[in-house]
């Protein structure tokens, strides 16, 4: 997708400087078959020349969008260059207003003034037309088929082009905010359930603190219920782990229309290039209607077919790239097209049913790639075999490049709503999966993290529960430990909602040596990892936690050893213990392609294996094993010493 919002932007730049210049062109043959003396035709061609370059500065566009330094000199300089050549020229200038209808709608701001300068430099070129041209039908076609059609089709390039521009730049806001919303909703939820329950759980174990020898009847009776919150708490937090995991797939939010950027929605693009190609088709054969003096009778289907085929035009360029279409439906619209184009000729003759030229911007679009272009190339030199045995050799040559700027103006508004779609679906699928890695991450976070927090809550809460009558200053240490833990929780609460959480190795194997040691589990901790790196460190402190959890659930341990060490550049961490309870588990590492998604160990097993390593949990003889071995890269060593 970077690729495409690079390049669009030029591809917009190129079909505007195009269409400039084959629109200009028709002012220069203008000038050159002009009844002007050679020697007065060189200072209109100088004036046209210096009119184009000012519009090429006005309208093609920066690739950021932006208007150029000057900008209201420039427009002005236009305009004058626009309005004034026609006190000497008028027969030859009329027709280049319209790229003054496209500098205004470009430039000037906000929209609404522009609209209105739009249609400012239209009415004040009215009279000057009527001046020229002999009919009322002759005046309005080059008023609205070729001032308001050019300043429109300008007009219409760049705008797509900084829509694209601004649909590359929400790649990366559009996911965010929407998982900014989804962590919202998480944060809300969790601390409606579980950081309720854990605060009442603290409050609770404080209270009965208090009550410990001197009022042990009500201690118990707190210490049951604190054991009731944290329990129901865990179980919370395992049924919503699990939730989020069975959510991985779900819509990140209902489906709605999309806005695309700025001031442009779908809407709006699709009916710019609606109406620039409607302003390009339909005054066109209109005019020579008119000249041809057909009654009314033969009028109606003459409209009603030029309706048709404008309708049946506009939807197959733009929608031809904007949700492909397969190739029968391609070749049925050009066919349709081609139909529509030929079979009223006979009626009402190929010089007033004048469709012919816009052929090849269809065939540009429809056609397959390896047809695309020389059936194009031949429909636009349509007219070259007749002058050659003519005498109207520029009057072909204006022809042959009004029809090819026509094409490229209708191929690049059909590839403009191809890569829009495509970057508007780019960013959706971006913020999908954006949502989709949070939620597997709430899920992991709240199994790894937090399950252990709560687990050891519990835990002291009953150790303390059974101390409570025989030996009041133990219930009391290890009630102290389980507030503290459920502290502790709160905080892996944040963790969790917030993403932002580190942790040491170290720190968590002496907390897992004092959690195993409350339930009479003796451990054997031998940990000497110094300055690993943030993100290795959590992993390995993450896997640790699992282990622990897993321990106080699972099994009848009497005796555990944690290890933990840096070996030649390999960081080792090895959990055992010597009571099973159940089935061995399977290694944790994910098989290859294998879809990510699972908590506890298979998750701790995709997170080890993220970060280069491999994690093993396999049963031995008379215990159970879980290791991890990770490369501690030079880089991320040097990292490490530098916090």
């Amino acid at each position: 997708m970077q690729r495409v919002a690079a390049v669009v932007p030029r591809v917009a730049q190129a079909v505007i400087a195009i269409v400039t210049i084959g629109f200009f062109f028709g002012g220069f043959v203008g000038i050159v078959t002009s009844d002007l003396a050679p020697p007065r035709r060189v200072a209109p061609l100088l004036l046209l020349a210096a009119l184009l370059a000012l519009h090429l500065r006005n309208c093609v566009r920066r690739l950021d969008g932006g208007r150029p330094a000057g900008w209201p000199w420039t427009l002005a300089a236009q305009a004058v260059l626009t309005f004034v050549p026609m006190i000497w020229y008028s027969a030859t200038w009329y027709g280049n207003v319209g790229f003054l209808c496209g500098a205004v709608l470009l430039l000037v701001r906000p929209a609404r003034l522009a609209w209105a300068g739009f249609g400012a430099v239209l009415a004040a070129d009215l009279p000057l037309t009527l001046a020229e041209r002999p009919t009322l039908a002759e005046a309005l076609y080059f008023l609205v088929g070729q001032a308001a059609f050019v300043g429109v089709a300008v007009y219409g390039m760049a705008r797509l082009a900084d829509l694209v521009a601004a649909l590359e730049e929400t790649l990366q806001v559009l996911p965010a905010a929407r998982v900014t919303r989804e962590r919202l909703a998480f944060t809300r939820r969790l601390q409606d359930n579980i950081g309720v329950a854990l605060a009442g759980t603290i409050e609770r174990g404080e209270h009965a603190l208090t009550l410990i020898g001197r009022r042990p009847g009500e201690a118990r009776d707190l210490l049951d219920d604190g054991v009731r919150g944290a329990r129901a708490a865990l179980a919370t937090t395992r049924r919503v782990a699990h939730e989020y995991l069975a959510r991985l797939d779900e819509p990140a939010e209902p489906a709605r229309a999309r806005t695309v950027a700025g001031d442009l929605t779908t809407r709006t693009v699709t009916l710019l290039g609606a109406a620039t190609l409607g302003l390009m088709i339909v005054p066109f054969p209109l005019r020579f209607l008119a000249r041809g003096g057909h009654g009314g009778w033969a009028a109606v289907p003459f409209v009603l077919l030029l309706a048709v085929y404008t309708v049946l035009f506009v939807y197959g360029c733009l929608w031809a790239y904007r949700r492909p279409l397969s190739m029968v439906q391609r070749y049925g619209l050009l066919g349709g097209l081609a139909v529509l184009t030929f079979a009223p000729m006979p009626f009402y003759g190929p010089t007033t049913w004048a469709v012919l030229p816009f052929l090849p911007g269809a065939a540009a679009v429809l056609l397959g790639r390896r047809l695309r272009w020389p059936v194009t190339a031949v429909l636009v030199c349509q007219d070259v075999p007749f002058a050659i045995w003519g005498t109207a050799h520029w009057g072909t040559v204006y022809f042959v490049v009004w029809t090819a700027e026509r094409a490229a103006l209708v191929y690049g508004l059909a590839r403009m709503a191809e890569f829009t779609t495509a970057l508007q679906d780019a960013r959706d699928e971006m913020a999908a999966a954006a949502v989709a890695q949070e939620r597997l991450r709430f899920s992991r976070d709240l199994h790894d993290l937090l399950g252990y927090s709560l687990s050891t809550v519990v835990v002291k809460n009953e150790v303390a529960a059974r101390l409570l009558a025989d030996r009041p200053d133990e219930a009391r240490a290890q009630l102290a430990e389980a507030i503290g833990m459920s502290r502790q929780a709160l905080d892996d609460l944040t963790g969790v909602t917030s993403g932002l959480r580190d942790m040491s190795v170290a720190a968590e194997a002496g907390a897992a040596r004092t959690t195993l040691a409350a339930v009479g589990i003796e451990v054997a901790h031998a940990v000497d990892v110094p300055d690993l790196p943030a993100d290795l460190d959590t992993v390995l402190a993450t896997v640790l936690r699992e282990g622990v959890t897993n321990i106080l659930r699972h099994s009848r341990a009497a005796r555990c050893s944690i290890e933990a060490a840096v070996i030649d550049g390999v960081a080792r961490l090895r959990l055992t213990n010597d009571g099973v309870d159940g089935p061995p588990a399977a290694p944790a590492v994910p098989a290859a392609g294998a879809k990510p998604g699972g908590i506890g160990l298979p998750s701790l097993g995709e997170r080890v294996a993220a970060r280069g390593g491999v994690l093993t949990a396999e049963r031995t003889d008379g215990g159970f094993v879980l290791s991890v071995e990770a490369p501690v890269r030079a880089e991320l060593t040097a990292e490490a010493a530098a916090r």
